[in-house]
């Protein structure tokens, strides 16, 4: 049958009307298509508010919980009655003695463990060899072995005493958190035991250099400084040594072992909490110190050579890497 205009009619409107629903079709899609976009954009809108709201929140929160730490470090510390214990102190008999004695008495404190051969080969005949000679040593194991005692025996001098702990610690569980408070035990049963006028610590791998007293306690008498420290020289397996110590202290560059302080701030002792801090024992009896107002000075000499067991490099010890000990 021959095409004629009608058919031709005929075929196109039947295409467009097929294409008028075809392209409704896709109108109506592209309008749900959109109203979808805008309810997610919506969505997105709110979404993007709450988690302004909950990180404002969570900034609150820390903000918040920092002080609330500080609170609770400044309450444990104890700060405002260390503050009146140091003024009491400076009006008593015993605190001018370390001063005007001829030759007062000074009392090298060494926590130890299971470090019987250098305690007894390096730190201990650094003791004994101090050209200053107004001495007494006291040792605390830290539940150590025999070896320790053995340790100390096998020097020989009367200056010096042992005294072993029946427990060790008890430290954290967390062998990265221990390291923050290492030795607070044995160090406060010896501060308990000392009855010198002046306190010295050393470590026991540690050498205290043969004028180390002598220096520290001349200076902290003719300044009248209450706590005098020095430069320590820090000795690592690998690398370079570093010297350490500037003033006033800081985290990182001041050490008990290169310190000299009046025993009248046997007061302040090294804390097991320290660990919860995250802070040195050490460092937190020197940061208590300067906060309740004891006279600090340093002198530009070293006078301890460190070995550092636990950090293998400068690079460790200056990125402030946290052993873990046993």
């Amino acid at each position: 049958m021959p095409e004629g205009p009608g058919r031709k009619s005929l075929l196109r409107r039947l295409v467009d009307r097929l294409a008028l629903s075809y392209v409704e079709d896709i109108k109506w899609g592209q309008r749900g298509l959109l109203e979808a976009i805008h309810a997610i954009h919506g969505d997105l809108g709110r979404m993007h508010q709450e988690l302004s709201e909950i990180h404002g929140r969570m900034e609150a929160l820390e903000v918040n919980s920092r002080r609330a730490a500080e609170i609770g470090r400044q309450i444990y510390d104890e700060e405002p009655e260390n503050r009146r214990r140091l003024w009491a102190l400076r009006e008593s008999e015993e605190y001018e003695l370390a001063f005007s004695e001829a030759e007062p008495l000074v009392t090298f404190l060494v926590p130890t463990y299971t470090s019987a051969e250098t305690l007894r080969d390096v730190a201990l005949p650094s003791i004994v060899a101090q050209t200053y000679s107004n001495l007494e040593v006291i040792v605390v194991g830290d539940c150590a072995p025999a070896a320790a005692e053995e340790a100390v025996a096998a020097v020989g001098d009367p200056r010096i005493s042992y005294f072993n702990r029946t427990i060790r610690g008890p430290y954290a569980e967390d062998p990265a958190k221990r390291w923050y408070a290492i030795g607070s035990p044995p160090l406060g049963e010896g501060l308990a035991r000392a009855r010198g006028r002046w306190i010295a610590v050393l470590g026991d791998d540690d050498a205290a250099r043969p004028d180390h007293t002598e220096k520290l306690l001349a200076a902290a008498r003719a300044n009248r400084w209450e706590h005098c420290y020095g430069l320590q020289l820090i000795n690592f397996r690998e690398g370079e040594p570093i010297t350490v110590g500037k003033f006033p202290p800081e985290l990182g560059e001041w050490g008990l072992q290169s310190a000299l302080y009046h025993s009248g701030l046997r007061f302040i002792e090294p804390e097991l909490t320290d660990s919860i801090f995250n802070e040195p024992n050490d460092w937190s009896m020197c940061r208590r110190m300067l906060r309740c107002g004891v006279r600090t000075g340093m002198i530009d000499e070293i006078v301890v050579d460190k070995i550092e067991t636990r950090r293998s490099s400068s690079e460790a010890w200056k990125d402030g890497v946290v052993p873990e000990v046993d």
